[in-house]
């Protein structure tokens, strides 16, 4: 465990970088429904294909989080979180260019997979890093990115799709 004594400025940048990345992939639980329609539209597929965008990323978050512990423990919870970032953040960019259905739950299970480690790693790094006195008001923005980003979601998704093309 890290000394919980660091520097107040480096201890709220990191929170700020934890709830970022909690915001992102939380966000994408919720943004994509929007998109069905175009979706289908786009990629010619039925309704029970697309549900599969959908099902593909949730099923690997709930699959993830799990053995990210375990993975940090190995690996560190620094690099463990900055490694998910990218894996997040290269499976949101792939997403962005999928020219299938199939691509697209392949590119979304690559992003659930930084996505479902960026939640549980991001609250370890936030217990290690605050003190017990700080933790609640720490644990609290945190909580922010986990709550507001449902709520986003699909007025976000709304606007893309409105007005930006695949």
């Amino acid at each position: 465990m890290q000394d919980t004594t660091k520097n107040d400025s480096s201890k709220w940048l990191a929170l700020s970088v934890v709830f970022i990345g909690t915001f992102m992939s939380t966000l994408d639980t919720s943004i994509v429904n929007i998109a069905i329609s175009k979706m289908m539209a786009v990629f010619g597929v039925s309704l029970d294909d697309v549900k599969w965008i959908l099902t593909a990323y949730t099923l690997t978050l709930g699959a993830i989080v799990p053995i990210t512990g375990y993975i940090g423990d190995l690996l560190g919870y620094k690099k463990l979180f900055l490694a998910a970032l990218v894996i997040f953040t290269g499976g949101s960019l792939l997403c962005g260019i999928a020219w299938s259905n199939t691509a697209m739950i392949v590119f979304r299970i690559i992003q659930a997979l930084g996505g479902g480690m960026i939640m549980p790693v991001g609250m370890t790094i936030v217990m290690q890093l605050f003190s017990p006195e700080e933790r609640g008001t720490a644990v609290g923005f945190y909580g922010v990115a986990a709550m507001a980003a449902p709520a986003i979601g699909p007025t976000l998704g709304g606007y893309i799709i409105q007005y930006m093309d695949w």
